[in-house]
């Protein structure tokens, strides 16, 4: 898929590549959709494990931005956003492809909330928005992000750049901040 693109992967073509029979991709898998499917997963789950440690670190809103700035960085040149516009674009018509590709980002939202929870406690907005929620806001707004990325980089990049300020003002709020936010969203 990184290479020829989702619409170029077939039985024959996977075959080629791995040097085994055809027959063997449908033994395994059942068919070259299954076999995508398990392969996108597998891969999102060497990359979501990949920043484990970063994601486990995040105690600040900044942090968080930072670490989608990075994952940004680095997934787009690992070629990883490209299949999931790939996947994301299947998963309109082919309702396989739009359940691996539910699950995928499920991976990387998991994270997201985990880190989410982190951050809400004792925060003014904790009461307002659930972890969850925050989580797959972060994550539709990251995909939403990269995907735009191509026909609207300095956009995309202005997007971030006023993420990672809003970020530094949350995480910058005092007590008595604090307080005034809590009062004014009760």
């Amino acid at each position: 898929m990184r290479v020829d693109g989702i619409a170029k992967v077939s039985a024959r073509t996977v075959a080629e590549r791995a040097g085994l029979a055809q027959g063997l991709v449908f033994y395994h898998f059942g068919s070259v959709a299954e076999l995508i499917g398990a392969a996108c997963l597998a891969a999102t789950q060497e990359r979501v494990d990949r920043y484990a440690t970063q994601f486990d670190t995040v105690d600040s809103f900044s942090g968080l931005v930072d670490l989608a700035a990075r994952v940004r960085r680095e997934e787009r040149e690992a070629g990883s956003v490209a299949i999931l516009g790939q996947a994301l674009a299947a998963a309109q018509t082919d309702p396989a492809m739009a359940e691996v590709s539910r699950a995928a980002l499920d991976l990387w939202t998991e994270r997201v909330r985990e880190v989410a929870q982190r951050l809400l406690v004792g925060s003014p907005f904790g009461e307002l928005v659930s972890a969850g929620e925050l989580a797959d806001l972060v994550s539709s707004s990251f995909i939403g992000i990269e995907l735009t990325a191509p026909v609207r980089a300095a956009e995309s990049d202005g997007a971030l750049a006023t993420l990672s300020s809003l970020a530094s003002t949350l995480d910058g709020l005092g007590p008595v901040a604090r307080r005034a936010i809590r009062a004014a969203l009760r």
